[in-house]
């Protein structure tokens, strides 16, 4: 048996392990931080469990109290954010009853005031507005349309469009956002809700 060379053996196993299949390559782990964060936590978990049962309950029951919390929190969020707005307003008339007129909805929000009910009123005042608007041909009422949908309308002077985009932000403060609102802010309201300040009288 002839004994092969230390050099020609070295060259035999550099061919060897020059192949892809032996190329050791540490990659990054992203979410290396992450699995060490919750093994400690289990960890602590298991420790708490053997030494103190009761705490440990406890925190569970904390967890799981939060936890439903928070499921609660998103669901109500998801549903305030995907029912219509025509349906959230006091002063949307049920399905089939024609729409009343300006004067009717200045009536209601002021009926809805004198309830303490001022962010109803105002969106019933809004209403009112946006008949008022629609007489002088400023924009085009309809029933489907959101109110963000009337302050996109090309109509406007410059200054009175953005006067008017600022009064549709404070109706979704008061009517969604749930600002606090009472009879000053319903005043204050009543006063910038006024047809002449965004058109003039054809």
């Amino acid at each position: 048996m002839v004994a092969q060379r230390p050099d020609s053996l070295r060259a035999v196993l550099d061919s060897v392990f020059a192949a892809p299949q032996y190329r050791w390559v540490s990659r990054p782990d992203a979410f290396a931080a992450l699995r060490r964060w919750w093994a400690a936590i289990t960890k602590w978990l298991q420790a708490l469990h053997e030494t103190h049962p009761l705490g440990y309950r406890l925190i569970l029951f904390a967890v799981l109290a939060i936890l439903i919390a928070l499921l609660t929190h998103a669901a109500w969020i998801f549903w305030r954010t995907m029912r219509p707005v025509a349906a959230r307003s006091a002063a949307a008339p049920t399905p089939g009853v024609r729409w009343q007129g300006e004067a009717w909805y200045r009536g209601e929000a002021d009926r809805l005031a004198a309830q303490g009910r001022f962010a109803d009123a105002i969106q019933a005042d809004f209403i009112a507005l946006i008949l008022a608007l629609d007489a002088r041909r400023v924009l085009t009422f309809h029933p489907s349309k959101t109110p963000g949908e009337y302050a996109t309308e090309t109509h406007f002077a410059p200054e009175a469009g953005r006067a008017f985009r600022d009064l549709v932000r404070t109706l979704y403060g008061y009517a969604f956002a749930r600002w606090p609102c009472g009879p000053g802010e319903f005043a204050a309201w009543r006063a910038r809700a006024v047809a002449e300040r965004y058109a003039s009288a054809n």
